[in-house]
């Protein structure tokens, strides 16, 4: 066989030029990287969107379930001050001078713990 007919090394006929065979190499490899790197992110794109979305599901799951405990345990709150309230006036009605001087110590005992 002659030179002529022989393939080089990049696989191109002996006519064409060996440095355009290895430039379009590179460009197809190029675009072959490009488009794997273009579907790896995509593919995390929606990883993270999927990941989100269930975090932003269970945050607000969570965020119901404290709200309701909330609202319960200020219901409660709201229930236990009127019972005391009225205990308060109740026993303020029967004996207002043992209310007065109760109001008189713990108004006197507060006064000196802030004070300090």
């Amino acid at each position: 066989m002659t030179d002529s007919n022989l393939p080089d090394t990049f696989g191109a006929a002996s006519g064409q030029d060996p440095f355009q065979a290895a430039k379009a190499s590179a460009l197809k490899a190029a675009e072959e990287l490009r488009a794997a790197a273009t579907q790896k992110a995509n593919e995390f794109r929606s990883a993270a969107e999927n990941k989100a979305s269930h975090f932003k599901a269970t945050a607000e799951q969570k965020a119901g379930e404290y709200r309701e405990y909330a609202g319960e345990a200020f219901s409660g709150a709201r229930d236990h001050y009127s019972e005391l309230k009225s205990e308060a006036e109740k026993f303020a009605r029967e004996k207002p001078i043992q209310a007065i001087l109760t109001a008189f110590g713990v108004g006197l005992f507060v006064g000196l713990v802030l004070r300090k």
